[in-house]
């Protein structure tokens, strides 16, 4: 690549625009009903949190998986991308397995500026949705 072009390059993307999204991120799965739910609720978050484009992807097992979809925002020119992972637990996904993913996607994309947020971790609404379950259960 030649001087100019280098320079021209960095001036592009030091001067680019911000252009945010947000990344869910589902462990994924062999189930088609299970694949289908995770794609409910990134439909739900994206219906109401409109400040940005919200996407999902899927660590594993199922598509499409993060490289693609951080493919695919990165060409659509985001810069910024949010990924909060649909998990309940901080487990070994959570703490090395999308870290590292993400750490690959940031070497083929450096433009690209990742924040990861926390799995859903304790919630009170989670014991209100458990004592809905077992009320399910119990009425049958």
């Amino acid at each position: 690549m030649s001087v100019f072009r280098h320079k021209l390059c960095l001036y592009n993307i030091e001067n680019m625009e911000t252009k945010k999204a947000v990344l869910i991120v589902s462990h994924g799965s062999r189930s088609k009903d299970a694949v289908a739910e995770f794609h409910q609720v990134v439909e739900a978050v994206s219906g109401r949190y409109t400040a940005t484009e919200v996407k999902g992807a899927f660590m594993e097992l199922s598509q499409p998986d993060i490289p693609a979809v951080v493919k695919e925002l990165s060409e659509a020119g985001v810069t910024d991308i949010t990924v909060i992972p649909y998990f309940l637990f901080m487990g070994n996904h959570i703490k090395q397995d999308i870290p590292e993913i993400l750490e690959e996607q940031k070497a083929l994309y450096p433009h690209l500026n990742f924040k990861f947020g926390r799995p859903i971790g304790f919630e009170p609404l989670l014991g209100d949705i458990l004592i809905k379950r077992i009320e399910e259960v119990e009425a049958k």
